[in-house]
């Protein structure tokens, strides 16, 4: 099959043409996607003039060494919200100093296991498919939530990509 997408290329190249218009950049903090949007973006020839890079955090541990999180943010996590991807935006920007920071956290599927401290399950597998997406930006920071209507990991990491690009 085609990587990426006919109409994910064509999204990345409206990106990339307006980052460059306005000498601007772009960098993702990524968790659920697994790298598929750092992997869309540089798919775009020239993409190294808009594109400062990212972070893959898809474990507690990564989130400790790469995204300024603290063994007590550790403790107290609770899954992906709305204030964990801006965290991760924010702390990204501070970091790769880029214009946009894109992040986004989620559960892919296809079953659920996470847990809280006491060993109970913080989400059911209603919440599969779910991705929170988070932009961080020199005016601030914006968030939203998608939710698919699939338990499919693949499935749901390419939709949570094309969310976050869109």
């Amino acid at each position: 099959s085609e990587f990426p997408p006919s109409n994910v290329t064509e999204t990345v190249k409206s990106i990339a043409d307006i980052l460059k218009r306005r000498k601007e950049t772009v960098s993702v903090s990524e968790a659920a996607c697994g790298g598929l949007l750092s992997a869309y973006l540089v798919s775009v020839p020239g993409a190294s003039e808009w594109f400062h890079g990212g972070t893959l955090v898809y474990s507690l541990k990564s989130r400790l060494k790469l995204s300024g999180w603290s063994e007590e943010d550790i403790l107290n996590y609770t899954g992906p919200s709305e204030k964990v991807v801006l965290r991760l935006a924010r702390n990204l920007r501070m970091d790769l100093g880029s214009t946009y920071v894109l992040s986004e956290t989620g559960i892919a599927g296809p079953v659920l296991q996470l847990q809280d401290k006491e060993g109970k399950s913080i989400y059911s597998n209603d919440d599969i498919g779910t991705v929170f997406l988070g932009i961080a930006y020199p005016g601030g920071e914006v968030s939203t939530f998608k939710k698919t209507t699939s338990a499919d990991r693949s499935f749901n990491m390419q939709e949570f990509a094309k969310a976050g690009l869109e």
